[in-house]
């Protein structure tokens, strides 16, 4: 099964380091390996074949990771936590889901960033069986 893929615009790495981390801690999400930078005119084809739309801003740092949920309930939960960046689910089936894939080993890993820790009442639950997994 693929992952679905996260692509996060925004102005700079920092902020698109915290945008993943609120995937994690707020939206329940897991980061399959490393996310990885990409350039802004791949960012732009991929925002663009997704949307449907040109972008309107222009953005510095250019992020995608893979995650473990459907896309259907990421975007659910995206639009639960409003994180600081602009971000934008791609789905498995798509061709910027195939071209990134292809991609994948050429793209430079984001440095610095790493999953915030789960809570103990996090681990507890997982452990336990409650609730969905984190």
């Amino acid at each position: 099964m693929l992952n679905t893929i996260v692509l996060v615009r925004t102005d700079n790495f920092q902020k698109a380091s915290t945008a993943l981390a609120d995937l994690v801690r707020y939206g329940r999400m897991n980061i399959r390996g490393d996310p990885r930078i990409i350039p802004p005119a791949l960012s732009d084809w991929a925002f663009e074949k997704i949307s449907g739309e040109k972008p309107r801003k222009r953005f510095k740092a250019h992020v995608v990771a893979q995650i473990d949920l459907p896309p259907s309930k990421a975007i659910g939960r995206l639009m639960d936590i409003h994180p600081p960046a602009h971000i934008l689910v791609i789905p498995p089936d798509t061709e910027v889901h195939r071209e990134l894939l292809k991609l994948w080993g050429k793209f430079e890993k984001l440095k610095g960033f790493h999953p915030p820790k789960r809570s103990r009442a996090e681990k507890l639950r997982k452990k336990n069986g409650g609730g969905e997994e984190f």
